[in-house]
């Protein structure tokens, strides 16, 4: 189905503009993602307005939606079902860029200059999404089904990370610092959170409308959550 949204590109229409304005969300989501990681790794405050660019994303959502449906309702009869995969997926690019300034505001626990101890295993997985961010990007703007399928695998096992961080791990923490604990539990949960939309943007590539932000393990389909 993804393959029909990409083919209404040739046309110079609203759908087309729709979907520009969608890669260039990402891309200040990833911008966004990127500073408030930093930011909170080595406790300095972003080098631009994190508020002002997330403000950007959500006027760019509007946007998108504003377009999509005036295209609809010229052509009320055509493109619904891409039409809809591309709001479900700007929805997914504007959580991200919410979850990413939660990460900004932890640093708000600390002083200036004070150390923030980062849980090794959170570090390693933020250098995989990251990643992940270059690699939904193509595969959304090419409509890379096979691409998006080796994303979703390869985000899967980060699930078991966070979630053992935080039940597991932050309950037998030798360091007892509260405050420190508090920061990798929320740290992981942001983490999560940002994976599981980058996920259903990959499931939006691969599944049919219906099963967006489902994927299959075996034989049972999960949700990417």
């Amino acid at each position: 189905m993804f393959k029909q949204l990409l083919s209404l590109l040739s046309k110079d229409d609203l759908i087309s503009q729709a979907f520009d304005d969608a890669q260039t969300m990402m891309n200040k989501s990833y911008k966004l993602f990127q500073e408030s990681v930093n930011s909170l790794k080595f406790n300095q405050q972003a080098g631009f307005d994190i508020y002002e660019l997330d403000r950007e994303i959500n006027s760019l959502e509007k946007k998108i939606r504003r377009k999509i449906l005036e295209h609809l309702s010229v052509s009320p009869k055509q493109d619904i079902i891409a039409s809809l995969i591309l709001t479900s997926i700007v929805i997914s690019i504007e959580r991200i860029g919410d979850y990413s300034k939660n990460i900004y505001e932890v640093v708000g626990l600390y002083k200036d200059g004070e150390k923030i101890n980062i849980n090794e295993k959170l570090s390693s997985t933020e250098e995989i999404i990251s990643k992940m961010f270059c690699d939904v990007g193509e595969a959304f703007k090419n409509g890379d089904a096979e691409a998006a399928s080796g994303i979703i695998s390869k985000l899967d096992p980060l699930r078991k990370i966070f979630d053992t961080y935080i039940y597991e791990e932050a309950l037998q923490e030798k360091n007892k610092n509260t405050r420190q604990i508090i920061t990798n539990v929320l740290y992981s949960r942001y983490l999560k959170r940002v994976a599981a939309h980058l996920e259903n943007i990959a499931t939006s590539i691969v599944n049919p409308f219906d099963k967006i932000g489902f994927y299959k393990r075996g034989s049972i389909e999960t949700e990417a959550d």
